[in-house]
């Protein structure tokens, strides 16, 4: 069996990145940047300014009373030059008036009949922003390589900026299998199930930064998987087929795959999940996750969530990892490494992690309910109580 990390090793391997495509400011929070850096149109800020409310005057003036010849705030009309001897009422953000080589602030001032007389002597520049304090016109800004923050959009605002290119979103297809499957709502016959699978894969496609294609599902008959498949590839960066991937008679996901392409199958040292295969048909990547609803989410976001996001340009998994005590034991094949459903918590030493409940394959109760997968290693029968695991958060911590 193939480790955890040999497996993703060999299915990010040659992938691509997606191509550039423009969008407004707007549409851009949680986009990843194509370029490394963008250049500002406008200085930030456009004009010297005041950091408080107060008066600004010439400091060579010293700690004499002066007159106040008008005022300056943001948006407003210009204010009067400031001469010696003289002053100009100013908000925060206002321009400083042409002359004015400081600020006094109100709390360190005194009006009275249009004279202000100040505490202490000024210091030239004081609480003054210079025009370009933040970033020159036409400099260029770094970006992160991450995904735009509402910060990174104000900056972007500020430098004047109102379109950028951003990495595609990569395009990803999901495709269901399974004579037993039918959609939310519709009679339950015997045998039948509703299609989990669908949505909850389409769900952490979205959260990984994908945009989701959910194709017709399809039998469990060859020829229509074939098809479904077929009617996917020139849209696809990404295909996902859920069930069908394994050894039994009605899986054909593989020998489909197989005919159209390139596949591997792998049995992959992780719980749960065991089976997955991979492969390629012409240029784009498929990957067949196990059908079992906790088996197919643990195995995406173990897989194919980086796969995603290495499409994006953007480094790992992105989720945070914490080490976390457990409570009590919760047993696991020996052989594989564990990806456990839990609740993580903050305890007065750190983290404390108590199971979500049952750990089967089909139980979506316990990984609905969980925040994070405690992440217990190959060799272990089970947690030992008391025991520092790593673990990957899925979600926040009360």
């Amino acid at each position: 069996m193939l480790t955890v990390d040999e497996a993703l090793a060999h299915l990010l391997d040659g992938l691509r990145l997606t191509d550039a495509e423009p969008v407004s400011l707007a549409d851009a929070p949680g986009r990843v940047p194509f370029s490394r850096s963008v250049s500002a149109a406008v200085d930030v800020p456009p004009f010297a300014n005041s950091a408080m409310d107060g008066f600004a005057m010439i400091a060579a003036d010293g700690s004499a009373a002066r007159r106040v010849v008008g005022e300056s705030r943001a948006g407003g009309p210009a204010a009067p030059v400031v001469e010696a001897g003289s002053a100009v009422r100013i908000m925060t953000g206002a321009p400083m008036p042409d002359g004015a080589d400081t600020i006094v602030p109100i709390e360190e001032s005194s009006e009275l009949d249009g004279v202000v007389t100040v505490a202490s002597a000024p210091s030239a520049g004081t609480h003054v922003r210079p025009a370009g304090l933040d970033v020159r016109r036409g400099e260029p800004v770094a970006l992160s390589r991450l995904e735009l923050s509402p910060s990174a959009i104000g900056l972007l605002a500020a430098m004047g900026i109102a379109e950028l290119d951003v990495h595609r979103r990569p395009r990803v297809t999901i495709l269901s299998t399974g004579d037993e499957l039918r959609d939310i709502g519709a009679p339950l016959g015997h045998g039948q199930i509703y299609d989990a699978n669908a949505p909850a894969l389409a769900a952490a496609v979205a959260e990984a930064g994908g945009e989701v294609i959910i194709l017709d599902r399809a039998p469990d008959d060859a020829a229509a998987i074939e098809a479904s498949v077929r009617s996917a590839l020139d849209r696809a960066d990404l295909l996902i087929a859920s069930g069908g991937v394994s050894v039994g008679d009605y899986d054909h996901v593989r020998g489909v795959i197989q005919r159209l392409g390139t596949l591997d199958f792998w049995r992959i040292a992780v719980q749960p999940g065991k089976p997955l295969a991979f492969g390629r048909i012409g240029e784009v990547p498929v990957i067949g996750l196990p059908g079992n609803p906790v088996s197919a989410l643990v195995t995406f976001e173990l897989f194919v969530r980086p796969m995603v996001r290495a499409m994006l340009g953007l480094p790992g998994d992105g989720r945070l990892r914490v080490s976390a005590r457990v409570t009590d034991s919760i047993g696991k094949d020996p052989k594989r490494r564990a990806y456990l459903r839990v609740l993580v918590e903050r305890d007065i030493d750190g983290y404390r992690a108590v199971s979500a409940g049952g750990q089967g394959s089909s139980q979506l109760m316990p990984l609905a309910s969980a925040n994070g997968l405690l992440i217990v290693p190959e060799g272990v029968p089970a947690t030992e109580p008391g025991a520092v695991y790593e673990t990957l958060l899925l979600g926040g911590i009360a």
